[in-house]
């Protein structure tokens, strides 16, 4: 099982990244269960919902919330926030060169798990969800991991998309116009009130690197990788 992660979350409390092409199609929901089985996670504590590509988020404090919520239809949201986070659940997103964003405090404490399309990225879903989270807990030190996704290597756009964000994350190149996700992803949890040296991303490209990833860009085909947090 290879799993992309950042060492900080294990520090910090927690178990969590994203799964290679090589755990199966998670757009398959009997190939999640499996994975987590491996890992000593109930997969019955793993939550799921709809994404829309939107800046909805879904707060939840309690284990009794998380429960209420695995037990009720699935709601349309793309980020999860726990604050505080219960012991012993998780939640997952799915991705195909969108962002898995990744937020949590030092002391393991609080966390929250973004699905950061283009769209969202553009809506402000990264600044609002780091946001929530210091509002409520303005003394919190807030660490980011930016996993596997489209980089600007690949993520080429046309004129109506590029115009949607800000001209230091845009890239032209050979007459081609490409998107910079992680730097307007920075710009965001920065202004939300995260130190840059508190924010790390992955290098790796979902769209290049077509041992690890599947890539809706790059295969046209709905295959989808898997991303968790689950809290010990």
């Amino acid at each position: 099982m290879n799993i992309f992660t950042d060492k900080r979350l294990e520090q910090a409390g927690f178990i969590g990244g994203t799964f290679s092409r090589h755990s199966g199609n998670m757009r398959e929901v009997e190939n999640r269960a499996p994975v987590f089985e491996q890992l000593h996670i109930p997969p019955e504590r793993m939550l799921h919902f709809h994404q829309i590509h939107s800046t909805h988020i879904v707060q939840l404090s309690t284990a009794q919330a998380a429960q209420a919520h695995a037990s009720a239809p699935l709601v349309d949201a793309d980020a999860w926030l726990f604050s505080p986070f219960p012991a012993g659940w998780g939640a997952t997103i799915t991705t195909a060169d969108c962002v898995p964003l990744f937020l949590w405090d030092q002391s393991g404490t609080h966390a929250a798990l973004a699905h950061c399309g283009w769209r969202g990225v553009v809506a402000g879903l990264p600044h609002k969800t780091a946001q929530l989270l210091l509002t409520n807990h303005p003394s919190l030190h807030l660490c980011a991991w930016i996993g596997p996704h489209i980089q600007s290597c690949c993520f080429e756009v046309q004129e109506d998309v590029a115009t949607q964000f800000p001209s230091d994350c845009i890239v032209h190149r050979e007459g081609k116009t490409f998107i910079d996700l992680t730097a307007q992803i920075t710009h965001q949890l920065i202004k939300a009130g995260l130190r840059a040296a508190d924010i790390k991303a992955s290098p790796a490209c979902t769209c290049s690197d077509a041992a690890n990833f599947f890539s809706w860009r790059r295969d046209h085909e709905k295959n989808l990788l898997l991303s968790f947090i689950y809290k010990f």
